[in-house]
């Protein structure tokens, strides 16, 4: 059993009843969707690799099989409806389907050239020479980790005249998109000829020398592996564990002893670009549209053409093969392609067809327009999405936008100064489209005047059209036009250059102003906003914040994960902290039946005495908004238990502190200090405390606890230190959560959230209890899962243990308990006042001493 999934280390329970739930329970099974709760330290990433690798490995010859056999029962179906309809019937009945055993003859000659194929390839991918994917490689990092060459704000846009910040009219960039269109079909039919001569071959090529010659791989992997995580170190320990693992090959019977991994690492063009012209730029949308403009530019990109003669190129092949040769991270993809002198990010592109994984960060699988640009095919696919529970979250924020008035104002003026610097240098249609683009951004700024009254205000998209001509345009138009023509690249540039140039004028200086590249161009985030006006209003809801800012908010992210639910094969949504559930149900997958969905939580791989859980429960903890400000509460009894736990746990472990905002912990700090309760509890230990927008005192925690000093952190939920942070062994002995950290009801956000909860409940036919115990719900799972994500961060290995404390007799009802991670509920104690709390607590510190 051990051996069964490749596991490269002797797997604990937990992590083999994990990858069993996955591949029988999930893949096995069929079962479209799983949910998988794993605590940080159990490793997660490690189970997902070798339980659906593994199964891919075992399935793979049998998928490839049917999908052959699937294309041959289309292939004669095909040729039957083409016969001769004037056909007697005996001849039709004979020509309808070729006999079973010729189709699977026919079938097995396909499976064994495809092995064959695969045979060849790996043959050619021991023969690659290694200095490239490895010497090269680290030569090239060290090169780049070296010391930066500066690179003035000012010259970058002076390096820029005026006829480059034009728009081409729209006649001459279709006329040049169908011309390159038709220059590639030639080109690559002249360069298939030479290639088939080269070869000696008249007719065919053989399957993997034509692959070869001409991008792809030597068989469509009939199923892909996609997996997903929020943030670049995340996708990098992904690569890292890939390596760990030695998979059989797919083909076992037919004596194919290795087959490799082909992994390909995607990432943005502001990760890959090797174009200094372009990678100075700092924000992924003014790179994107420099790189289109250099490409289009007399001179073109030098790393990248569109033509087949560079996706054919040696060097084009030699990276792809350099990154089927070996699992590669993302960050070796751009001193590879420095070294071939080939774009990174196009020549990444050009790999997707051969691979078996990819990894992406989640932007590029929730989008859809992303996945369309990649060229990313989710039919019959594995999709993982790791760190899952900032999923819905994530959804909402690529799927939302605002737009702050000062950014509004900002760009009308460079719009207007745009317009008459250039107005007769500018083709009709551009000129035309850009009066119609600011006469649609004066109709929003009008709106906003007549209508701002507080925040929270809803109103829909059509209301901004009002008593205006602007619901004329096509607002779709609009926006194709500014995309196609890359206009806001170069009015954002105009507006740089110009504000440069008069802060320069100023100081008399040549230093760079403050306004520079780096700073996100306010057009982009307008035109962001403008694509909203377009999305329909039960989707999502426009609303006022302060400032006038105008904010759109997704309101149904299901309708968004849709598209990947209906074509991948199955997704696994995976994280440490998952719990509450109800979350994923009711926002994500509404409209699939719960016998659908497979959840998984696991225990902890720390023995059950490692880990002890305290719920205070005593009738003077409550934290609720009405009680907290008590001075009772805060200089007496809140005080007391962190003086009494400051003394119990050892001066060599940490205590982390979390409180539920930034506002109420500073009201704390504020009564400790002018009652001289904080300088009692500094005696003892130092205190480290966040704020807002203060200093970083981790490291100084940090610090402070490995020379054994003693110190307590207090953070907040939700803050910088709650997530992504491991506070292992002794960082953290023991974490207390002060009160429960339930949203702010009364933001405007929530409000509308609310709103929306209530009507869909009720047009459903709920009542109007049933709509509010949905908000309660609602609220609660907000609030318990920024608690499970926040006392995640005390036990990060196998040999880790600390104490967690629930500081509010509200945890220990019912529906809050059942809320907390499975790992953490189990270990809950009996004892709940804190004369016995902290008895309890001195016998388990002195029993993991010894």
């Amino acid at each position: 059993m051990t051996n069964r999934f490749h596991h490269p280390y002797t797997p604990y329970d937990i992590q083999v009843e994990l990858m069993e739930s996955l591949y029988d329970k999930t893949l096995n099974s069929n079962k479209k969707i799983a949910l998988v709760e794993s605590p940080t330290g159990t490793g997660k990433t490690l189970s997902l690799i070798c339980a659906v690798v593994t199964w891919l490995r075992d399935n793979k010859s049998k998928l490839i099989k049917d999908e052959q056999s699937n294309k041959s029962i289309t292939t004669t179906n095909n040729n039957s409806n083409n016969t001769d309809s004037n056909s007697s019937s005996d001849d039709e009945s004979e020509s309808e389907s070729e006999p079973e055993w010729v189709v699977e003859a026919f079938n097995d000659s396909r499976t064994n050239d495809t092995i064959t194929a695969v045979k060849d390839f790996e043959k050619y991918l021991d023969s690659l020479p290694e200095p490239i994917s490895n010497m090269k490689i680290l030569e090239l990092k060290a090169a780049r980790n070296g010391p930066k060459r500066k690179v003035a704000a000012s010259g970058v846009t002076n390096e820029i005249n005026d006829n480059d910040l034009l728009p081409e009219e729209q006649e001459i960039i279709e006329t040049k998109k169908q011309s390159l269109n038709q220059e590639v079909k030639q080109l690559l039919n002249k360069l298939d000829q030479q290639q088939r001569k080269q070869i000696g071959q008249s007719d065919q090529i053989n399957e993997f020398d034509k692959n070869h010659i001409i991008g792809g791989s030597p068989i469509a992997n009939p199923v892909k592996i996609y997996f997903a995580s929020r943030t670049h170190s995340q996708l990098s320990q992904f690569a890292h564990q890939l390596q760990l693992p030695e998979f059989p090959s797919s083909f076992k019977a037919n004596n194919l002893l290795l087959e490799r991994i082909k992994f390909l690492p995607l990432g943005s063009k502001k990760q890959l670009c090797i174009e200094p012209s372009v990678k100075r730029w700092k924000t992924a949308e003014a790179i994107n549209d420099a790189c289109y403009d250099l490409r289009h530019s007399k001179n073109g990109c030098p790393f990248y053409s569109n033509t087949p003669q560079w996706h054919a190129s040696e060097d084009t092949i030699t990276f792809r093969d350099n990154l089927y040769k070996e699992i590669h991270d993302i960050e070796d993809l751009v001193p590879l392609g420095e070294s071939l002198k080939v774009c990174p990010y196009y020549a990444s592109r050009d790999s997707i067809p051969g691979a078996e994984i990819i990894s992406l960060p989640y932007q590029y699988l929730l989008s859809n327009d992303a996945r369309e640009s990649l060229g990313i095919d989710l039919d019959n696919s594995i999709v993982i999405v790791d760190e899952a529970h900032n999923l819905i979250d994530t959804i909402n924020n690529i799927y939302s936008a605002s737009m702050t008035y000062e950014d509004l104002m900002k760009v009308l003026k460079g719009l207007n100064n745009y317009l008459i610097k250039f107005e007769k240098k500018l083709g009709p249609r551009n000129r035309v489209n850009l009066l119609k683009l600011l006469k649609l951004l004066e109709t929003i700024k009008n709106f906003i005047d007549s209508n701002f009254k507080k925040p929270g205000q809803r109103f829909q998209s059509y209301e901004i059209l009002n008593n205006s001509n602007s619901d004329l345009f096509n607002i779709h138009k609009l926006i194709d036009y500014v995309n196609k023509s890359k206009v806001a690249y170069k009015i954002d540039t105009y507006m740089t250059r110009t504000t440069i140039d008069k802060n320069e004028q100023k100081n008399n200086t040549t230093t760079p102003s403050s306004t520079n590249v780096s700073k996100q161009p306010a057009l982009f985030k307008i035109m962001k906003f403008l694509t909203t006006l377009t999305h329909p209003s039960k989707e999502g809801q426009f609303f006022f914040e302060k400032d006038k800012e105008i904010k759109y908010m997704l309101l149904e992210p299901s309708k968004m994960l849709e598209p990947i639910v209906k074509k991948a094969r199955c997704l696994i949504l995976a994280g440490g902290t998952m719990e509450p559930l109800a979350d994923f149900y009711n926002e994500l997958f509404p409209q699939i039946d719960h016998s659908d969905i497979l959840t998984f939580s696991c225990n902890h791989v720390i023995p059950d005495k490692n880990l002890q859980t305290f719920i205070i429960d005593d009738p003077n903890f409550e934290f609720t908004f009405a009680k907290r400000n008590s001075a009772q509460l805060i200089n007496n009894n809140l005080f007391n238990f962190y003086n009494d736990l400051s003394h119990t746990v050892p001066i060599t472990g940490g205590i982390v502190g979390f409180f539920p905002s930034y506002q109420y912990l500073q009201f704390v700090i504020d009564h400790w200090t002018k009652s001289g309760k904080l300088k009692i509890l500094k005696q003892h230990r130092k205190l480290f405390y966040e704020r807002k927008d203060g200093e970083d005192i981790l490291s100084d925690y940090i610090n402070t606890v490995s020379k054994g000093e003693g110190a307590i952190l207090f953070a907040i939920v939700g803050g910088r230190l709650s997530e992504g942070i491991n506070f292992q062994d002794n960082l953290c002995r023991a974490v207390v959560m002060t009160g429960l950290p339930f949203p702010n009801v009364f933001s405007g956000e929530l409000q509308i959230k609310k709103d929306h909860l209530e009507e869909k409940i009720k047009k459903n036919g709920g009542s109007q209890k049933d709509a509010q115990d949905a908000t309660r719900e609602f609220y609660e799972t907000i609030c318990m899962k920024a608690v499970n994500q926040s006392v995640g961060r005390a036990i990060r290995h196998a040999n880790d243990y600390a104490a967690i404390y629930l500081l509010d007799k509200r945890y220990a009802t019912e529906n809050i308990k059942q809320k907390l991670s499975l790992w953490v509920r189990k270990r809950i104690q009996q004892e709940h006042s804190v004369p016995m709390v902290m008895n309890k607590t001195s016998s388990f510190f002195q029993s993991m001493n010894q």
